[in-house]
């Protein structure tokens, strides 16, 4: 239920683009993982003592038929305190004249059980709305339609490897990649497809640092955490900015019906 709200609430407040940047599914024995990802780090199980700070970087690149490389990149900033507190920001508008960025924020606190939000854009009123969530937390799962198989068709090849343990940002990490293989004629296609996906995952931090999907059909799409520090962020960034009216997220949805019943009246 917890996860659910969550990616309801950061859905409707940021839209369907939010999806690139929440590749894969990150979870493991203990619970889910995160990668950086707006919802997955808003509903990841809470980490405390390992406070970190980083930029979410996503790039997806295609090389075309003509030999021309197409790419794209998004990031986002992402932070973590000693108590598990998380902060997602999402850049909304690029700031003009020397102005900073304008930015959607999203504040996790698994001690208060709430999730509070707010825009930092100039035109935007001073408001952080605050939604009480329950304690229970879930591993958010993707939505999976059930498909009916085809017996006819050849399936899939998977081999997952473990490759080992790598240095990754001063952190150890373990490397473990996954290869698909698509026979010919499943996919529409004459020859087999190979695709890969590689994960690396910090046990210590609870976190997937990097991961990797390379297919020959949409190119190579990587996500990783860049400008990554273990140091404790600043308390502030948890907390609505001074100035900002705090609202519980009832009283907000009151206010809009109050509005909405004042206008059908005055009609």
């Amino acid at each position: 239920m917890r996860a659910c709200l969550l990616a309801c609430v950061v859905g409707m407040t940021m839209g369907a683009p939010l999806a690139w940047a929440q590749s894969g599914s990150v979870s493991s024995e203990g619970g889910a993982l995160s990668n950086g990802g707006v919802i997955h780090t808003l509903v990841a199980e809470p980490v405390t003592g390992e406070p970190y700070s980083a930029m979410q970087v996503h790039t997806t690149v295609r090389r075309l038929e003509d030999g021309t490389k197409a790419s794209r990149q998004g990031h986002h900033f992402v932070a973590r305190d000693s108590a598990g507190r998380v902060r997602v920001e999402i850049r909304t508008a690029k700031g003009q004249g020397g102005q900073p960025d304008s930015a959607m924020v999203f504040v996790s606190d698994p001690v208060a059980h709430t999730l509070t939000t707010w825009s930092t854009a100039p035109q935007a009123k001073h408001v952080a709305t605050v939604i009480k969530l329950s304690g229970e937390r879930k591993t958010l799962q993707p939505a999976v339609r059930p498909m009916r198989e085809d017996p006819s068709l050849p399936q899939p090849t998977v081999t997952t490897e473990n490759l080992g343990t790598q240095m990754l940002d001063g952190l150890a990490v373990t490397d473990v990649k996954t290869t698909t293989v698509v026979p010919a004629g499943r996919s529409g296609y004459d020859t087999p497809i190979t695709k890969t996906r590689e994960m690396w995952t910090s046990d210590e931090m609870k976190l997937v640092m990097k991961e990797e999907w390379t297919d020959p059909r949409s190119g190579v799409r990587t996500v990783e955490l860049r400008q990554f520090s273990r140091v404790e962020p600043d308390a502030a960034l948890f907390h609505a900015p001074k100035g900002y009216e705090v609202k519980d997220v009832k009283q907000t949805l009151r206010e809009i019906a109050q509005k909405l019943n004042e206008a059908a009246d005055s009609q």
